[in-house]
């Protein structure tokens, strides 16, 4: 389980949450601390590694249960015999205390906040409008390649080696060969071998810049000279070069929403510490970088 599954529990066990009706049901008990099954039902549903592994394996469900109270159990304990040590006394504990309930004061404060947040389809298509930028499909190739595998602790031998049989078979392509057969032939990569070399299509962003740069200065049905890459030599065809485009706003929609809804939050949040700032104006006490420097 992760961090952020341990400072739950342990919150819920030094603070004394609770918002539990007098009938709902409890999962387990020790000293003055109760786990009720919204708690576990919370965990479970906010946790992001349980989201993961119940995703992938449900029937796992009651086995995650069973291991979030025994570990509840066991931090349940641990804070009975730090309370009988009375270590809750001591200034330090005392002040980490006091932070992590107001972390928790802080995060209450702001989700309540966020739950106003509304988005409209209106708003979501104006925003898309004034961020069109954001939205655009890099430009791409659609290419074969012929992979001459070289092993990463090869020595200048081997590397030699595969480099001319690179340029024996870019020779054959340039007399008239086709590619889709020498890739069949010679090339080391399984997954494409058997489709001709065939890649599919490669976006500006989505390999390493070295072997991307000169494969996009390739000019369609050009043949490349051997191109170094941690996997050994490549010889590459473009077959076609697609221009950056604009998403239209239907298969941009999820990611308007998702990036307007961030704005909305920045925007909540910001308005929300100046009106407490209004009320309750900080000092703070440091000393600006000049005036420590004009000191010495």
């Amino acid at each position: 389980m992760n961090r952020f599954l341990i400072l739950l529990l342990v919150t819920m066990i030094i603070f004394g949450y609770s918002r539990h009706a007098l009938t709902e049901r409890v999962l387990a008990e020790v000293g003055p601390y109760k786990l009720f099954e919204s708690d576990v039902m919370e965990i479970m549903k906010n946790d992001p590694q349980i989201k993961e592994i119940l995703k992938l394996r449900p029937e796992l469900k009651d086995q995650v249960e069973k291991t979030i109270v025994e570990r509840w159990i066991n931090i349940s304990l641990l804070a009975i015999g730090a309370k009988g040590e009375k270590l809750d006394t001591q200034p330090l504990v005392k002040k980490k205390l006091e932070e992590a309930g107001k972390m928790i004061l802080a995060e209450e404060l702001l989700q309540r906040e966020l739950q106003k947040l509304n988005i409209t389809e209106r708003e979501m298509q104006e925003f898309y409008e004034k961020n069109k930028d954001q939205y655009k499909e890099p430009e791409a190739v659609k290419l074969r390649h012929i992979l001459i595998f070289v092993p990463q602790n090869a020595d200048n031998k081997t590397r030699e080696k595969a480099f001319t049989r690179a340029k024996q078979i870019r020779s054959q392509l340039l007399k008239g060969a086709k590619f889709e057969e020498l890739a069949k032939i010679h090339s080391d990569d399984t997954a494409s071998r058997e489709k001709g070399g065939d890649l599919g299509t490669l976006r500006r962003g989505e390999t390493m810049p070295e072997f991307e740069d000169k494969v996009f200065n390739l000019k369609p049905g050009e043949i490349s000279n051997p191109i170094a890459s941690p996997f050994g030599y490549h010889i590459v065809k473009v077959e076609k070069k697609i221009p950056e485009s604009l998403l239209p706003y239907d298969k941009a929609k999820e990611q308007v929403k998702e990036d307007l809804k961030k704005e909305k939050e920045r925007e909540i949040l910001s308005n929300l510490i100046e009106s407490l700032k209004q009320k309750n104006p900080p000092k703070i006490y440091l000393k600006d970088k000049e005036s420590k420097e004009g000191a010495r």
